[in-house]
């Protein structure tokens, strides 16, 4: 296999799964946004206090 077949295989196998994920959490995000919009912001400003930011 030449680094094309592998650039191939890989856009063609991982690349959409991982955007796929990406896509999944922001709809989850909007939803919980929607139902418990506290909720979601308390999560969210607890993910920002951990990661120092």
């Amino acid at each position: 296999m030449t680094t094309l077949d592998y650039a191939a295989l890989y856009e063609a196998n991982y690349r959409p799964s991982r955007r796929l994920k990406r896509l999944v959490a922001r709809v989850l995000w909007v939803g919980l946004l929607i139902v418990r919009p506290t909720l979601a912001l308390d999560v969210l400003a607890e993910r920002r206090s951990a990661m120092g930011g």
